[in-house]
């Protein structure tokens, strides 16, 4: 009897490898990466990122966004090469006169660390601990608009404002459980002060021309804490909307 090969059922081939969650991680990681690198590395040689203020730092940044995202959606790791990508490209653009590498790479490494931790820990944490944490965040902001002020009034004024209405945007998504938001919004708060205060520092450490205790201070709360609020809006933006694309494919974000 001639045998039907019309309904043999076809077999996987036990040969062929299986692609894992590990694996698929993994590529994930380098994509997300080198995609935050390469924005990292474009803002550090445009005008983007470096936006040049009357201070003794000489330019305010939002280039170091790219490694607090990257730090919170894919690990430490991933901060650190991003933070690695925005130190070297701090070195070569015009618009950082310290060239450095103890000052302006070193420092950078630690930005999507302290990050990643930071919105780790958040998201277990009580309200308490929450509603204290975000009353220091506002007296800093608000000190921070007092020092804009004594330059430029009107700049200092509406710095406050935008200071209390994002503080009590986080207290109203903190009120109704909704800890993603507050927790992203503090690590980006903390891994912009990571890079102010280090950078800071190690200017003060390694003495660099005009850059005195008293001077620090002054730019970490005139122009830190101000870095600290862009750095807190945009990182809510970006990691939410892409949690909500991640959620949607169903893929863990």
């Amino acid at each position: 009897m001639a045998q039907d090969t019309s309904q043999k059922v076809s077999r996987p081939d036990r040969n062929r490898p299986t692609v894992g969650p590990a694996y698929e991680r993994g590529i994930r990681r380098v994509i997300i990466a080198g995609l935050l690198l390469a924005i990292t590395l474009l803002m550090a040689f445009t005008p983007i990122g470096f936006i040049p203020v009357p201070t003794p730092a000489g330019s305010a940044t939002i280039a170091h966004i790219p490694a607090i995202i990257g730090g919170i959606l894919e690990g430490p790791l991933v901060g650190i090469i991003v933070g690695l990508g925005f130190g070297f490209g701090s070195m070569l653009s015009p618009a950082v006169p310290v060239k450095d590498p103890l000052v302006v790479v070193i420092p950078r490494l630690f930005i999507g660390v302290t990050a990643y931790f930071a919105f780790r820990l958040l998201r277990r944490a009580n309200k308490g601990v929450l509603t204290v944490l975000l009353g220091i965040l506002l007296v800093f902001m608000l000190v921070s608009s007092y020092e804009v002020s004594k330059r430029t009034l009107w700049l200092g004024i509406i710095l406050g404002i935008v200071s209390v209405g994002v503080c009590a945007w986080l207290y109203l998504w903190m009120m109704r459980e909704d800890l993603l938001v507050f927790s992203l919004a503090v690590a980006g708060v903390v891994g912009s002060l990571t890079n102010t205060v280090l950078v800071l520092s190690a200017a003060i450490w390694r003495q660099v021309p005009g850059i005195t205790p008293q001077v620090a201070l002054g730019i970490g709360l005139s122009q830190g804490v101000p870095e600290a609020i862009v750095s807190a809006i945009v990182v809510v933006a970006v990691v939410s909307a892409l949690r909500q694309i991640g959620t949607r494919r169903g893929s863990r974000l």
